[in-house]
């Protein structure tokens, strides 16, 4: 485990130093002054410089939502006892938790210091959103080798966690390649959930299969979670496609966009993993 956190940080670093990222500019191209139209920010002077804070109502949602992941992840290891599962699942909120402070740094309360300051357009990504991806697909393979523990047989788990560990080492390949060329897709979103998206349908169909044959209701309970997030992803969209928070900022002044929304729903997620798992979580024995 020492030597996969070693490996962890040092993919962190190589990626950081390494990615060419800051050749890409957001599109259409966008002038600072023009990121910040219609943007709820602050500006803070700090020495001779005026730091601009944006979406501050956004960045509470995000960093609740780091900080309340990174809590349940500890509960889970405090309380695994000589269950792994309960260890990878706590390791993996606890990672999704740093991602989503790391995210929440770039995307929503810095985004503007980042990708704008002192440019003449701003770029596309920071450094931030690419170890936001990173660290989320790393927690995502951690999960994975949690549900090795409460779903499989000890031959599907070794497989499993071998996957996930191939994996996520696959992912940091594919990740760097889009950051040293740099390839739009390959370091967006979109290109980070093509890639790690399958992980949470091998979940869930495993979390299914073990249910049919056993009946247990910690599996149950695992594909109630996996149902809510997609529930949530399906919320997300529906608010982005239908601009409601555009139309909301316009009508009234008040900033809640689709990552507002997306956070905000994430929350509930977290809080129904903690009442979910907190006393099921244990790993299959037979």
């Amino acid at each position: 485990m020492i030597l996969i956190f070693l490996a962890m940080i040092t993919s962190i670093v190589f990626l950081c130093i390494f990615s060419n990222s800051n050749q890409l500019l957001m599109m259409p191209l966008t002038t600072p002054d023009q990121f910040l139209i219609n943007m709820p920010h602050i500006k803070v002077a700090l020495f001779s410089h005026d730091l601009v804070f944006i979406q501050p109502s956004s960045s509470f949602f995000v960093y609740a939502l780091g900080l309340l992941m990174i809590v349940i992840g500890a509960n889970f290891i405090a309380s695994k006892r000589m269950h792994k599962s309960r260890y990878y699942w706590g390791i993996g909120l606890i990672l999704w938790g740093i991602s989503a402070i790391v995210a929440g740094t770039s995307y929503q309360a810095f985004g503007y210091e980042l990708k704008c300051a002192g440019r003449e357009n701003c770029l596309f990504t920071s450094n931030f959103e690419l170890v936001y991806m990173l660290i989320t697909a790393y927690s995502i393979n951690f999960l994975l080798a949690a549900t090795a523990y409460t779903s499989l047989g000890a031959l599907g788990r070794k497989r499993l966690i071998m996957f996930a560990v191939l994996d996520g080492v696959l992912y940091f390949i594919y990740l760097f390649i889009g950051a040293i060329i740099p390839i739009k897709f390959l370091i967006s979103y979109e290109g980070f959930m093509s890639f790690i998206g399958v992980n949470f349908v091998i979940m869930f169909i495993l979390n299914i299969r073990h249910y049919v044959k056993y009946k247990d209701p910690l599996n149950k309970g695992l594909i109630t979670i996996w149902i809510g997030f997609l529930v949530v992803n399906i919320g997300y969209f529906i608010f982005l496609f239908v601009q409601f928070g555009q139309r909301l900022f316009e009508s009234t002044g008040i900033w809640f966009n689709e990552n507002d929304a997306l956070h905000v729903l994430l929350i509930i997620w977290a809080i129904m993993i903690l009442w979910i798992l907190r006393k099921k979580l244990a790993d299959h024995t037979s």
